[in-house]
């Protein structure tokens, strides 16, 4: 590929880019705003935080019996 065809790549690519952007301008904007703007954190209920059950339950295994002898003494 000769310089000038990367140049006209590049040319085209941007050309295509800013059509791109000055027609859905508005759009982008939109979508920025409601996706990355401020947004008020969940207020709690008023009857306080909910009971959510974990997926799952962590019961720590048994001390082996040599750590128990050691707790011991």
């Amino acid at each position: 590929m000769s310089l000038m065809n990367i140049s006209l790549f590049i040319l085209a690519f941007g050309l295509w880019a800013s059509i791109f952007l000055v027609r859905f301008k508005g759009d982008i904007q939109e979508w920025y705003v409601n996706r990355y703007g401020p947004e008020p954190p969940p207020k709690v209920p008023e009857s306080g935080m909910p009971d959510v059950p974990l997926p799952f339950r962590y019961e720590p295994p048994a001390p082996s019996v040599e750590e128990a002898e050691v707790k011991k003494e």
